[in-house]
């Protein structure tokens, strides 16, 4: 599965989507992947690594809006805000990480459910309410 940490910079399938699609697609990796998240039903399953996308995309909107995590480096900052610009330049930006992230927390969401049911719960609610916070 990779390895799986509650910020987006320890979680594999965030860091192979920042240093792939978002690094080669910009804002229309963001849109994709948030998007694709908040318009999955929740009669569906969202997989994990949709999940993470998501939540990275979601970070991506954060920082390129001015709200940055407690702790980031400079080289985590420049990652997330590559392409800041034009995801400022999104219809909406704040509002499709937030629906995005309702649908990460939802029932039928894989990366939620393994979180909430292993020994660090409070580490992944701590993150995403954070990162929700941030939003809005």
């Amino acid at each position: 599965m990779g390895a799986q940490g509650a910020d987006v910079f320890e979680d594999t399938a965030s860091v192979n989507w920042l240093e792939g699609d978002y690094a080669t697609s910009g804002a229309s990796a963001v849109a994709d992947a948030l998007d694709t998240a908040a318009g999955r039903p929740v009669t569906e399953v969202l997989e994990r690594d949709e999940g993470a996308r998501a939540r990275a995309a979601a970070e991506v909107v954060a920082v390129a809006c001015g709200d940055l995590p407690e702790e980031i480096n400079s080289d985590q900052l420049a990652t997330l805000n590559a392409h800041g610009s034009d995801v400022r330049a999104m219809a909406d930006p704040k509002g499709r990480a937030r629906a995005a992230l309702e649908r990460l927390i939802s029932e039928n969401s894989v990366l939620h459910e393994a979180w909430t049911q292993g020994d660090h719960q409070s580490d992944w609610v701590a993150a995403l309410n954070d990162l929700r916070r941030r939003l809005r």
